[in-house]
């Protein structure tokens, strides 16, 4: 009595404070167990403090979603090749070019979803494994050995144009020159490829493909925000002041009538649709691994690349025509379409550096299957077969590999001045057998397991045709492609 305090507030206080004492909260008239550290669920897992809540970048972009999934999907394939295709549609052709580009996005998107379902029949969760169980030991490690030495060469192109890329820059801004007539000395090489792959490195520091996330989506944001501005140049700078290339003595073909032409530059457009060497690391932490999700990933990462490209390609060849290779203020050769623009164009020149910073980054995506590649072939290394303990961790060994990679790499653009041959090395031997030739091995060596389930017997019948078709067409892209390089 004389208390202030309301009596019904005495109570809750009195239950709150022996509620503390018991492990239970009285939140009205009903009591509810409070969660402690160390405390154990009702299934026997032991539960934890509660986490923080994600944030708005970190929802948009978590770990085995579907846009984490396409854009992890688009760095691998998204790079500076998209700056060599106005020259791939200069030697073949407008209309042979968009073709082409049609008939590899499509390709590559049908061999994926093939492969996923493969893989969901045989119970497997990694490529290694679905050419283990259709082709053999044989066909597992034929698959690590083109992997590893096709993203080896996919990363030297890579970096060899991101040195090319700062050397450039920083000759403009010293000199007010552009560096299109002269090699850069190897001394100058070296020192340009040491701050560029140490910021690769710590950049492979990743363990799963998800830890990656960020570096492929702001390597692909680059890219394609370079592609649109020189894009924008064409359209709302070029063609106003009448320079356009739709007709007349400098007007690129419609399609050329040289089968060279083709066979020399069909690796390229190949080299363009690179998503296969990453489908497994996705595919294993997508958090939907449903058919729909994994088409609509699929999908979705391969138009953004092809129209990318087509967009990219067909907007320069009419605005520049054969010279579409020749920068348009000192009549120099260009390396690349980037190279076409003159220098006084700043926002170019400024996006080109953000380029090389994103080819750098590109490293780490390209090198994680390299790293899964070289893991499968130290299995065969005897040591490995007989000791049970591994010679180091996986994050030493990576790390190891990593850098004897760089070595090698460094190695092999000193040796090779032509970036067009590494890029058709990687194209025309490499990368048409991973995404192309294989996938249609495993499938049709899965026999039914690869059959499309709502298929009858004349889809299964014509399903396993264009599969055969496939294989064929690689070979007589790797065999052409190969002539060309040794008599072109």
């Amino acid at each position: 009595e004389g208390s202030n305090i309301p009596q019904k507030g005495k109570q809750e206080e009195s239950l709150v404070s022996i509620a503390g004492m018991a492990g239970t909260s009285v939140q009205g008239d009903e009591r509810t167990p409070l969660v402690m550290p160390g405390d154990h669920r009702s299934d026997g897992g032991e539960v934890g403090p509660e986490q923080p809540k994600a944030g708005f970048v970190e929802k948009l972009f978590a770990p085995g979603g579907i846009l984490t999934s396409v854009f992890t999907l688009c760095a691998m394939s998204l790079g500076v090749g998209v700056f060599v295709l106005p020259n791939v549609f200069k030697s073949i052709g407008l209309i042979t070019g968009i073709v082409s580009i049609l008939i590899f996005a499509y390709w590559s998107y049908w061999l994926q979803i093939v492969l996923v379902r493969c893989a969901k029949r045989y119970d497997v969760c990694t490529y290694e494994d679905l050419a283990q169980k259709s082709l053999g030991r044989t066909g597992k490690y034929i698959l690590a050995l083109f992997t590893c030495i096709t993203n080896l060469l996919a990363n030297a192109a890579h970096m060899k144009t991101a040195v090319q890329l700062l050397h450039d820059q920083m000759e403009l801004y010293i000199t007010g020159s552009y560096g299109l007539k002269d090699p850069i000395p190897e001394t100058k090489k070296i020192i340009l490829y040491i701050p560029l792959l140490i910021l690769a490195f710590f950049c492979c520091s990743g363990s799963k493909i998800s830890d990656l996330r960020f570096v492929s989506t702001a390597s692909v944001t680059i890219v394609l925000t370079l592609c649109i501005w020189c894009t924008g140049e064409c359209f709302f700078y070029y063609w106003p002041k009448g320079q356009t290339e739709f007709s007349g003595d400098t007007a690129i073909i419609y399609a050329s009538s040289n089968w060279k032409d083709y066979a020399a530059n069909l690796p390229a457009v190949a080299f363009a649709f690179t998503s296969t060497f990453m489908l497994f690391p996705v595919y294993q932490e997508m958090q939907d691994q449903s058919d729909k999700a994994v088409r609509k990933a699929v999908g979705a990462s391969t138009w953004v690349c092809g129209t990318g490209y087509m967009v990219l390609a067909v907007i320069a060849v009419l605005t520049f025509g054969n010279n579409v290779d020749v920068n348009v203020a000192s009549h120099e050769s260009a390396p690349n379409y980037i190279d076409t623009f003159p220098a006084s164009h700043f926002v170019i020149v400024f996006l080109s550096f953000f380029l090389a910073i994103a080819l750098t980054m590109l490293y780490a995506i390209i090198n994680f299957p390299f790293l899964i590649a070289i893991d499968t072939l130290l299995e065969l290394v005897p040591f490995r077969q007989t000791s049970q303990v591994p010679l180091f961790s996986a994050p030493v060994r990576h790390s190891i590999i990593t850098v004897v990679g760089m070595i090698v790499l460094v190695t092999i653009n000193l040796k090779i001045q032509q970036q067009v041959v590494i890029f058709g090395l990687c194209g025309g031997w490499g990368v048409t057998f991973i995404v192309y030739a294989i996938p249609s091995a495993i499938a049709l060596g899965a026999g039914s397991h690869a059959d499309p389930p709502w298929a009858g017997p004349t889809g299964v019948m014509v399903h396993r045709a264009l599969l055969v078709l496939s294989l064929f067409c690689v070979v007589v892209i790797a065999v052409a492609f190969s002539y060309t390089l040794f008599d072109p």
